[in-house]
């Protein structure tokens, strides 16, 4: 899609019509353990957990980099907000990947349409007859209590053979499961990333797919898009967030005055340095993202999405993951004893921050598997989940 079409215009106006539900929310988002109905709600209306569903099946048929870009901004508003976008998008997409009559299944209703779940092996399946028996609790189920469809990796045992376990994931609906309350963190809150559990379920075996390989029936682009090539989606919420931390100093450097100081924080040298420094590295490492996203895109345009492609995506996430994180930790100590409130914008931007970029896609592992890569060497293989 050309992001000069209509319908990019209108996902815009549409993703601001979700940003104002946003604001209107913005002190339930700094307290609660999940996204507010109404939030929910209004991404739905506007479309914005379809960014990545196939098209066959409802989805938008967005650009990779638009999609970023829109979370991007979502995560400008509210780090929740765009954290819990971005994972329902890259579950969403996954759907290519299981049979297509259960797909179409799931999907029947795509503007109702939400899933979320944990991607890592940690559930068990035993296969009986055309179904798996699936048990497992996953952690860090962001958006779980707005799903209505849940995702779960796990591990099943070839019968009758030595063969390695296979690492599958499974969909199953939300009513089928229990959400365990425990997300009791600092930041990123209201994602609501509580532990979902499900006890001997039964699962058709067209309703899993692998997480990495295996064949697809969309011809939509965002089909050819290998799982770990989609943290572009993920880096967009660090990078709207440090924006916003930024903007926010900005906003206060003019009228602030330091103790022992005659002029506001904005005519300090020192400020005029950090600041600038920070914002610049992190407008560069915004280019650069949206550059790979836009390779990503490109290749899987064409038909597969090249190693080095992915590589590049997943590097890019890393240097905005740093240079987000530089840039909170400024905003939040330039500000003073203005950014150590509770209810401190700035204060928020470093929790949410911190904790986003804790995340298994923005960690040294992942990234020293792309370098690998684009040197030619195997990545290797992460330990066994037990």
């Amino acid at each position: 899609m050309d992001t000069s079409t209509g319908l990019a215009r209108d996902l815009s106006v549409e993703t601001e019509q979700v940003v104002e539900v946003v604001r209107a929310h913005e002190k339930e988002l700094a307290s609660s353990d999940q996204l507010p109905e109404g939030i929910v709600r209004a991404s739905l209306a506007a479309g914005l957990y379809r960014l990545c569903l196939p098209g066959e099946l409802g989805g938008l048929r967005v650009p990779l980099p638009d999609s970023v870009s829109l979370i991007e901004r979502l995560s400008y508003a509210d780090g929740s907000v765009g954290w819990c976008t971005a994972v329902a998008n890259v579950s969403a997409s996954l759907l290519a990947g299981i049979d297509e009559t259960h797909a179409r299944n799931i999907a029947a209703e795509p503007e109702l349409l939400c899933i979320a779940g944990g991607f890592p092996a940690v559930g068990r399946g035993r296969f009986d007859d055309a179904n798996y028996q699936l048990t497992g609790r996953w952690s860090f189920a962001s958006g779980c209590t707005a799903a209505t469809w849940l995702l779960g990796g796990m591990l099943v045992a070839p019968a009758g053979t030595a063969d390695p376990p296979r690492a599958l994931i499974a969909f199953f609906p939300a009513e089928q499961a229990r959400i365990v309350p425990n997300w009791e963190v600092s930041g990123l809150r209201a994602t609501g990333s509580h532990d979902v559990l499900v006890d001997a379920i039964e699962v058709p075996a067209g309703r899993t797919t692998p997480l990495v390989g295996g064949p697809r029936w969309s011809s939509d682009p965002i089909a050819a898009v290998p799982f770990f090539a989609l943290g572009p989606l993920l880096g967009a919420v660090p990078l709207g967030i440090a924006t916003r931390a930024l903007d926010e100093l900005l906003e206060l450097a003019r009228s602030r005055v330091r103790f022992g100081q005659a002029e506001p924080l904005l005519h300090d040298q020192r400020f005029q340095d950090g600041f600038s420094s920070a914002r610049v590295r992190l407008t560069a490492a915004r280019g650069h993202l949206l550059e790979q996203a836009t390779e990503v895109w490109r290749t899987a345009s064409e038909g597969s999405v090249t190693p080095v492609a992915q590589a590049g995506a997943t590097l890019a996430i890393g240097l905005v993951a740093e240079a987000a994180m530089d840039a909170v930790r400024f905003a939040h100590e330039a500000a003073g004893t203005a950014s150590i409130r509770n209810d401190s914008v700035l204060s928020r931007c470093l929790n949410d921050a911190t904790v986003a970029t804790r995340h298994v896609a923005f960690s040294p592992f992942a990234r020293q598997n792309a370098g690998r890569l684009l040197l030619g060497i195997p990545p290797e293989q992460p330990a066994p989940t037990r």
